[in-house]
């Protein structure tokens, strides 16, 4: 058997000679820069499309409702134009229909404190518009038929959806979450080739997501799932967890589509000269401390959608002030049978504190009282039931439904 051998230095330079030659014959075309540069994937879903949509329902007319649709992936852009969508509304405060996959975390933040700004409210739903493509990038405003079936509302969506006054979503609807990106893109080198990355748990981004979402009344286990959810995959949540957390606050039923009228429909969500229904409800009193001048205001307040409800106590009208060895104000919410919650304050004043919504619905259902600790002290007051305060039966049916 022969031996294999390398090729003789002079049969390699005359083979080289002759590639070279084919080359610059023009047979064989170099590379150009363009061609190196990665080639861009392709993406599940355009950029977002907005489109004021008014129900092409035959029985609604001749007031049919009317909403913004708003489709696509949210892209960095889409806030500004969205904010002149909302512009060109005129002071009409319309249902706002998203179906997206997420995007641009800035963007959506920025939509849904518009949102919350405007006092609207947004339904996860999707539009079918007349005469108009799923996939063309614009469509004219008019007519089309609002569905439940197969909308989604994930990533960055999810802020948008947070924005709103009430957050609608029907059973077959889709909400979901995951970590927080933030994709980078730089130019490299010589040839300015165009690099993506995506970073990970961002702490300063992550920090203003869960202070964006406790503002909005949002809770629990929203961020945590958010967290523990890589960037990859998407943790769509349960029926029982957007209930728990407040990020749907009412339902669409199962009806496709979407109804001009009733339970279903969306003109119960037009809100044109209304005004806003109120983010902040409360319960309130005034007491008078024993043995003095003055008195207590004793106040309980919740942000809609919210996982908790904030205590604040503060003593007004003190003649002198309390004497160093003074005890620390110490208040209870307690209910027979129930676990009391303890609320503990620096001298006079009960700074606000937070009580799990579940811990103070348990106690509200069951008679809570509010009582001074230590009932012979100079701090005391009188017990007070909960169900009394000016104030506590829309915030008792607001945080507990």
């Amino acid at each position: 058997m022969a031996e294999d051998r390398p090729p003789h230095p002079k049969r390699r330079l005359r083979r080289a000679a002759r590639a070279l030659a084919f080359v610059l014959s023009g047979l064989i075309a170099l590379p150009s820069y363009a061609d190196l540069r990665p080639r861009a994937r392709p993406r599940g879903a355009p950029p977002m499309r907005l489109v004021r949509v008014t129900s092409a329902d035959p029985a609604c007319k001749p007031n049919c409702p009317e909403w913004l649709s708003a489709e696509g992936r949210i892209e960095p852009g889409s806030a500004k134009a969205f904010a002149d969508a909302i512009a060109n509304l005129k002071g009409r405060r319309l249902p706002i229909l998203i179906h997206s996959p997420g995007g641009s975390v800035a963007d959506a933040g920025a939509m849904g404190e518009l949102i919350r700004a405007k006092g609207l409210v947004v339904a996860v739903a999707r539009t079918l518009i007349t005469n108009c493509p799923e996939t063309s990038p614009k469509c004219p405003d008019g007519p089309g038929t609002a569905i439940t079936g197969g909308a989604i509302c994930a990533s960055a969506c999810v802020l948008v959806l947070t924005g709103g006054v009430e957050r609608l979503a029907g059973p077959s609807a889709r909400i979901g979450v995951h970590q927080i990106t933030t994709v980078v893109s730089e130019i490299e080198g010589l040839a300015h080739l165009k690099s993506t990355r995506k970073i990970y748990e961002q702490q300063g981004v992550d920090a203003a997501v869960e202070a964006y979402l406790a503002a909005m009344g949002v809770g629990e286990p929203v961020m945590t799932l958010m967290r523990k959810t890589s960037a990859a995959s998407i943790r769509w949540l349960s029926p029982a967890e957007l209930k728990a957390s407040h990020l749907t606050t009412l339902a669409l039923d199962a009806a496709e589509p979407i109804l001009a009228t009733g339970a279903n429909g969306l003109n119960g969500r037009e809100f044109d000269g209304d005004p806003p229904r109120a983010d902040l409800v409360q319960a309130s009193i005034v007491k008078p401390v024993a043995g003095g001048d003055a008195t207590f205001a004793i106040t309980f307040r919740y942000r809609r959608g919210g996982g908790a409800i904030e205590a604040e106590a503060i003593e007004r009208g003190l003649k002198a002030p309390q004497a160093p060895s003074s005890p620390d104000l110490s208040l209870a919410l307690s209910a027979p049978g129930v676990e009391a919650v303890p609320l503990r304050g620096a001298g006079t004043t009960l700074a606000p504190a937070l009580i799990p919504r579940d811990r103070f619905c348990a106690l509200a259902r069951a008679g809570a009282t509010l009582a001074s600790t230590a009932p012979d002290g100079p701090q005391s007051f009188a017990p007070v039931e909960l169900a009394v305060m000016d104030g506590a039966g829309p915030l008792i049916a607001e945080a507990c439904p």
